[in-house]
């Protein structure tokens, strides 16, 4: 009876581990916040949320990545992702991203808020039944930044 219970268990982290894993699906809504979180000299701290949508057959956990995000033709800046948290399967999903930004460069180069290209480029980690996989992300979408200044 032991036996026969590894022996499924076994085929199906090797079935999991077989089947292709779908790259979640950005679903970013038109209007994008972006809140203000510190202000650091010329350089505020922003966390903005990616929605996500988990469309494979099998949760999955979330272990971090990086993305580097521009707005328009410029670079808003790199951010490392490093929470974790389990995706259940077909279901939307949010991703805190934070990131310190040179504001001085960016209002020197045209920063403009609406009706922006929205730009991300990254790796995403995940792992389901303790197999890991990074996975390549991209997006491209027009947006409206929404600004929320936080209190300090």
């Amino acid at each position: 009876m032991f036996n026969q219970l590894k022996l499924t268990l076994v085929s199906c982290v090797l079935l999991l581990g077989c089947s292709p894993f779908k790259t979640p699906e950005f679903r970013m809504p038109g209007n994008l916040d972006v809140e203000v979180l510190k202000w650091d000299g010329n350089k505020p701290t922003i966390r903005t949320k990616a929605t996500c949508y988990n469309h494979n057959n099998f949760g999955f956990t979330f272990k971090g990545g990086e993305a580097v995000i521009y707005l328009d033709t410029l670079k808003l800046g790199k951010a490392q992702i490093d929470t974790s948290f389990f995706v259940p399967a077909h279901s939307e999903f949010k991703v805190p991203t934070y990131l310190k930004i040179d504001l001085a460069y960016l209002s020197a180069h045209g920063l403009k808020l609406d009706s922006t290209l929205v730009s991300i480029e990254g790796k995403f980690k995940g792992s389901v039944a303790g197999i890991s996989k990074t996975l390549n992300v991209k997006y491209k979408g027009q947006h409206n930044i929404n600004l929320i200044m936080k209190p300090f």
